[in-house]
């Protein structure tokens, strides 16, 4: 169902309203219309007994790669104000006076910055969209659970509107959210309590404390804060602090909620993702997903739990099992139909080297033992090695969405002799193979079969002085978006 909102006054958790505001990124306001539904603790479903986990899973998967949005990529942007840092770590040009109770939003450019990330990543080509902490958290404790209420209100009013009138205008697009798992006031970004009363700057610790001893980190106030905790799914009132979490982000349209750190509380987290307030139907996707890999073993290294993991989706990041898998092992391409286990690949930052990605064959490892590709975008704070544009480049060719220019085979965006050299070891790789070819794999003339019409093919385009705008695949340009 589409919706239209338009901004009223709200209270978290009692009333569940949600608010929006005409906005700069669209001329026309927006229509009225319905609020989302107060939440009601009273009707709830708990447990009492048994599980809503079914004998038989039954869920779809989703294998779209995914935009990653960085909202909240912390490190230096907990920095002290005159290193451009804020209290909520989030990206300065998304951190707009979030903290200042008296601020309106009035001119805000966030919003306007927002939606072009958003149709950049869609011009790409993507149509699975994930936005990482929208509402941000605090410096030293886990994930804020609370990425809607303690977004202040304008921002609330701001998002409706975007969420709702963007999706409308790109229905094939799948829009997700990145929170956490633990309960807590759904109203504030504290997991924890700590020492601050008021937004404080610590010095001497942190960011460029060596060259400016007076600079340190910011700190979030948290006096006084109950501490998170794992909700039960036999607890009414804990599934009623927890959906009230998600409740506006799942009526607003998203279609999957990441829960950070869940898989460490497997116990508690393993029912909540077939409640039923957000159960999958039968070949539906699910709506919770889970962070990071289930996995068994004393290690590291570790192993894959191969029951978990066909539960529910999962996504890791470098942080979460770099270690954990060393030497690249992990294959799940036998069972890939039946599990969703994304990686977060990024532009090989000197600190990521396990989810590093410098060519077109690093994303290729990954799809072809059967995991799910998800891009960190072009705001992530690391050293670069390549450019978040060929980044996208390479995952466009290897799931096989877009056009392309037929002369640049390794898709840096030069044409030159790198090209031919990476042709050639693609084909010396991949010569002979008959099935599941693409353009990565040297089938030039998509046939689905690799051969030397295809060398002879590529030697002739490389040749042209001018683009040779291809299609990959043997369908639409976006085929690759609908298997």
């Amino acid at each position: 169902m589409k919706h239209r909102i338009a901004c009223i006054a709200a209270t978290p958790f009692l009333l569940g309203l949600v608010a929006a505001s005409a906005s700069a990124y669209r001329p026309d306001p927006p229509e009225p219309c319905a609020t989302i539904p107060g939440i009601n603790c009273g009707s709830m479903p708990y447990l009492t007994t048994g599980t809503w986990i079914p004998t038989t899973y039954n869920w779809a998967p989703n294998r779209l790669p995914a935009a990653w949005i960085n909202l909240r990529p912390g490190g230096g942007y907990y920095c002290s104000l005159t290193e451009g840092g804020n209290y909520r770590g989030l990206q300065p040009w998304w951190y707009d006076q979030d903290d200042d109770l008296e601020y309106e939003g009035d001119g805000s450019q966030a919003f306007i910055t927002l939606e072009t990330r958003l149709t950049d990543a869609y011009n790409a080509g993507y149509r699975r969209i994930i936005l990482n902490l929208p509402a941000g958290m605090v410096r030293g404790q886990n994930m804020a659970s609370a990425q809607w209420w303690s977004m202040p209100f304008w921002k609330r009013c701001e998002f409706t509107c975007l969420l709702t009138n963007w999706l409308d205008s790109k229905p094939d697009t799948q829009f997700e959210i990145y929170g956490a798992y633990q309960n807590n006031d759904s109203g504030s970004l504290c997991m924890e309590s700590n020492d601050y009363a008021t937004p404080t700057k610590v010095r001497g610790s942190g960011c460029t404390s060596d060259a400016q001893p007076t600079e340190g980190w910011m700190h979030y106030p948290c006096a006084g804060a109950s501490i998170a905790y794992s909700p039960s799914a036999f607890s009414q009132s804990d599934v009623c602090e927890f959906h009230d979490n998600i409740k506006p982000w799942q009526y607003l349209g998203i279609t999957r909620y990441w829960l950070d750190w869940s898989t460490t509380h497997w116990s508690t987290f393993a029912e909540f993702p077939y409640c039923p307030l957000y159960a999958p139907g039968q070949d539906e996707h699910h709506f919770l997903g889970a962070e990071a890999f289930p996995l068994i073993g004393s290690g590291p290294p570790y192993d894959l739990h191969s029951t978990r993991i066909l539960h529910v989706p999962a996504i890791a990041f470098y942080g979460s099992i770099g270690s954990s898998d060393p030497d690249k092992e992990w294959d799940v391409s036998s069972i890939a139909d039946d599990t969703e286990l994304a990686v977060l690949v990024e532009h090989a930052g000197d600190n990521s080297e396990y989810f590093a990605v410098q060519t077109m064959a690093g994303v290729l490892a990954w799809t072809q033992r059967g995991f799910v590709v998800v891009a960190q975008g072009p705001d992530y704070a690391e050293i670069e090695a390549i450019n978040a544009n060929q980044l996208t480049e390479y995952i466009k060719r290897v799931y096989d969405f877009g056009s392309i220019d037929g002369r640049d085979f390794n898709g840096d965006g030069l044409i030159n002799a790198t090209d031919v050299s990476d042709y050639s070891a693609a084909y010396a790789l991949y010569g002979g193979k008959t099935t599941g070819c693409n353009w990565a794999h040297g089938d030039m003339n998509q046939d689905n079969d690799v051969d030397s019409s295809d060398q002879i093919l590529y030697n002739h385009r490389r040749m042209s002085l001018f683009p040779v705008t291809i299609n990959l695949g043997t369908a639409e340009p976006n085929d690759a978006l609908t298997k």
